[in-house]
């Protein structure tokens, strides 16, 4: 029985379809031992199992037919074998690389719902504490908060055209000069978005103590700009470096034509009687 097997009961005992048998026969990767010149009726022997074994083996590695034909046959030339191989490690170790970046993404995106069920009601000032954030920053000519909602979205159109990877707003923000809030000039001239490393094209936004406030739109925080800094004062919070603005959730409906935004203001402080210590 198993010298002798009709196609069907390999393809059955090996976990594979007969249309995948016919296919690896025309392309010359595994043939029949034998054809029914009457029937056509094609039949294979048990023990070439082994080769369908090394064939969905390397299938499962996602190596192309070809290539397995290459490397089942090819045993007298090892470097091809190897460069193969060795190929094939580095397009997993950048698809490896491509999902740790989504998987970090997807993370960021559910901080950022969380911060947002727990928060929206939120209409107090809160310190907290950051660690060193690195980001990657992109200029404008106009400032952000003269812009009108079509000014602002053509901007990040740019900013999104620059960097290839900024897939979605949710982790983009703006800063402001310490010197333009405390002045009350509220200007600013430049996007940013968070980076999960130091690079030679990031920038860091410094550890500390940071004095936030939450808010719903762009436009609301335009409105809640002055009455943040006059909180601070009377909180008696010292300024200690620049501004900023990170759009923490967004949830776009596809009817919606205006951004969806919630927004954490934030600045570095201190109080006026704490040692100003520097990191």
């Amino acid at each position: 029985m198993f010298s002798k097997m009709k196609i069907g009961d390999f393809a059955k005992y090996n976990q594979i379809s007969i249309q995948a048998l016919r296919y690896y026969e025309k392309i010359d990767l595994i043939h029949p031992i034998a054809i029914d010149p009457f029937t056509n009726y094609r039949f294979y022997h048990i023990k070439q199992s082994a080769v369908i074994d090394n064939i969905q083996f390397f299938q499962q590695l996602n190596f192309s037919l070809a290539e397995i034909k290459h490397m089942m046959d090819d045993t007298k030339n090892p470097t091809m074998l190897n460069q193969l191989i060795e190929n094939k490690k580095e397009e997993l170790r950048h698809e490896l690389s491509q999902l740790d970046q989504q998987l970090k993404e997807i993370e960021a995106f559910q901080d950022g719902a969380f911060i947002y069920q727990a928060k929206k009601e939120c209409n107090e000032i809160e310190l907290l504490e950051f660690p060193t954030r690195w980001i990657l920053t992109h200029p404008t000519t106009q400032n952000i908060y003269e812009m009108s909602e079509e000014e602002y979205e053509f901007s990040l159109r740019e900013f999104k055209s620059e960097r290839k990877n900024l897939r979605k707003f949710n982790r983009v923000g703006s800063i402001m000069s310490h010197h333009s809030f405390a002045q009350e000039t509220f200007q600013s001239k430049e996007f940013f978005m968070f980076s999960d490393k130091k690079t030679s094209r990031t920038k860091s936004l410094r550890k500390g103590t940071y004095a936030t406030f939450y808010c719903h739109s762009f436009r609301e925080e335009i409105e809640q700009l002055p009455r943040f800094k006059k909180a601070l004062a009377l909180l008696d919070y010292q300024i200690t470096g620049d501004y900023i603005c990170e759009v923490l959730y967004e949830n776009n409906k596809t009817s919606d034509m205006n951004r969806s935004m919630f927004i954490r203001m934030q600045i570095p402080v201190k109080k006026r009687n704490e040692p100003n210590i520097s990191f």
